[in-house]
Order: C-alpha cells, then structure tokens, then sequence
C-alpha cells in the first residue's frame, strides 16, 4: 500500500483531467480532418474520464 493514498488519488485525478483535454482536443481535430470515427473514439473516452474524474473525487474526501 502507497504511503500516502489521497496523494496517489489526487495524482489519478490530475492525470484524468489531462487525458480528457487531450481526448477532446483529439476529437475537435478528427472532426475538422472529417474522421468521424477517431472522433467519436475521442469523445467517449472523454465521456469515460468524467465519470473516472467523479469517482476519484469522492474517493478523495
């Protein structure tokens, strides 16, 4: 077990919010290049990070 568990979580959530900027970014540009497969990839994986945002956020508390 890490030695500090709220910092691990807080760490998660950083990473989580970053990795669903990048995926809307991701799915602005695949739109733009009319990829709308890549886009709607993006877009659900940025879906997936909101609910792993809001469930590391309770676990923060």
């Amino acid at each position: 077990m890490p030695k500090d568990p709220k910092k691990i979580m807080f760490m998660m959530t950083i990473l989580c919010i970053v990795i669903g900027l990048a995926a809307i970014a991701v799915g602005v540009v695949a739109v733009a290049k009319e990829e709308y497969i890549i886009a709607v990839a993006m877009l659900l994986v940025a879906a997936w990070q909101i609910f792993n945002y809001r469930q590391w956020k309770k676990s923060l508390k």
